[in-house]
């Protein structure tokens, strides 16, 4: 017993300092049963109860599953991040049950962690209409609106009057959360447009509904793509949009949650299509498929990048005369080097970033690419007058030449310090640019692009300059 307590005071110790709940919820686990217990759980975040839940034993996490409803269940699950072993504690009745009570597009997520027997296992036990939504959830790309959407909304229909489109509204409220817009249709869910709680609220019971009908409000397609309407979306910034089927049918709704995970999720293949791998490269959590998914997606550019370094390096050969003559200026090479590619990097980010938000185009492009060019030459600038002094200092010091040829070497790695990391700059801001009009991921191709050409920029200036300075 006294060993027991020893561990339990030592998971409050290290898990206390991560999230201040977590050790409150643990004692509390270890103190109470029953209907207390589960009136104490309450009392915390669904999200806090999730981080718990790895921190138990199976028997104290049974003892919760006993006690919380399915209802406060579905909510825990949703939080949790890998949902599978706690599912495969629970009888499939169960966990069928808790299932139904989740928000559809949560329960599309859970299911898909689950392996695929389990996953059928599961969907022939739900309801039929918690297994008619996941089907139509799951009958969408990923890459479209519809894989996103929950049927998790609240709607009135066009010819009920103030009193009854309040009462519909409120009856829905006990199982939506979505009920900050409304969304109208006919008896047959065509699409009408859609009504503000705000304005429902407040409006006279006598009024006509028409009258604060939103007619135009936004909507999407559930086909649509998912990069296409993301700037529109994000524009908008409503709480839920209603999607729509190819018939004008109110099917679902897009909430502020389905945005940011979408827009997360757009960021994260960003991220990795800059570095030249594919999105296949990693599953949905981030981590690597197999080692050999990993090298057959990353190993044709790391083939491309190879022969054009191999060409690089050929290339160098046209400067033999500068490298025969002072081999002590080969020293800087790396330095310029690394200078414009970490420039070039820095502006490439800016650049895809501001195209993923941005429609830019006619003069504000022009405004965009100014600035950049004038960030790159005073950052090169600032970095050339500096290492310029510094590599004056170092010549005079190592190669004990004359003061004039100090001077010279100094500034032809100063001098190439700011021409390249300038024209880097410039180069980086305007590839992404062209691909983007010529309707290719800029995010795909100008990573490893641009690692190569700002390498072939730095060498040509900076044994250009030595070329014509020194010899």
């Amino acid at each position: 017993m006294q060993e027991k307590d020893e561990k339990l005071n030592s998971i409050i110790a290290e898990e206390s300092g991560n999230n201040e709940y977590i050790a409150q919820l643990i004692q509390i686990v270890s103190t109470f049963s029953g209907k207390q217990l589960a009136d104490e759980l309450l009392s915390y975040h669904a999200n806090d109860i999730a981080d718990l839940l790895p921190l138990l034993t199976k028997e104290q996490r049974k003892t919760i599953y006993s006690v919380l409803s399915d209802e406060d269940l579905s909510d825990i699950f949703s939080y949790l991040e890998d949902p599978a072993p706690f599912v495969e504690e629970l009888s499939s009745e169960k966990a069928a049950d808790i299932i139904e009570e989740m928000d559809s597009g949560d329960a599309v997520d859970l299911l898909e962690e689950l392996n695929e027997e389990k996953k059928q296992e599961l969907i022939e036990l739900l309801d039929e209409e918690a297994a008619q939504d996941v089907a139509l959830i799951t009958g969408y790309e990923d890459d479209e609106i519809g894989s996103k959407m929950t049927t998790d909304y609240a709607q009135i229909y066009c010819d009920m009057s103030i009193k009854a489109g309040m009462r519909k509204v409120i009856a829905d409220a006990a199982d939506t959360e979505n009920i900050t817009t409304i969304f109208v249709t006919d008896k047959n869910d065509c699409y009408m447009g859609a009504i503000r709680l705000r304005d429902l609220v407040i409006a006279r019971a006598g009024e006509q509904l028409n009258n604060i009908i939103i007619s135009e409000f936004p909507h999407l397609n559930a086909t649509d793509k998912i990069a296409d309407v993301l700037e529109d979306i994000k524009e908008y910034a409503e709480h839920s949009l209603p999607v729509l089927d190819a018939d004008n049918r109110l099917i679902g709704a897009l909430t502020s949650e389905d945005v940011m995970e979408a827009v997360d999720e757009d960021l994260t293949d960003d991220y990795a299509r800059l570095a030249g791998l594919s999105d296949t490269d990693e599953d949905e959590k981030g981590a690597v498929k197999s080692i050999f998914s990993g090298v057959v997606n990353r190993l044709p550019w790391l083939i491309v990048l190879l022969v054009l370094d191999i060409f690089i390096g050929a290339y160098i050969g046209v400067f033999e005369a500068v490298v025969v003559g002072l081999p002590f200026i080969v020293s800087f090479q790396q330095l310029i080097s690394a200078m414009c590619g970490n420039t070039g990097t820095q502006t490439l980010a800016v650049t895809v970033r501001a195209l993923s938000d941005d429609d830019l185009s006619g003069k504000k492009q022009r405004q965009f690419v100014l600035k950049e060019l004038k960030a790159g030459f005073l950052i090169g600038l600032i970095m050339g007058i500096a290492t310029a002094a510094v590599v004056c200092v170092f010549a005079l010091i190592t190669q004990q030449g004359s003061l004039d040829l100090c001077l010279k070497i100094s500034f032809a790695v100063g001098f190439s310090m700011l021409t390249s990391t300038t024209v880097s700059s410039l180069t980086s801001c305007l590839i992404p640019i062209t691909l983007n009009k010529l309707k290719i991921d800029p995010a795909v191709a100008s990573g490893p692009l641009i690692t190569t050409l700002n390498d072939l920029i730095a060498i040509t200036l900076y044994y250009g300059t030595a070329l014509i300075l020194i010899l």
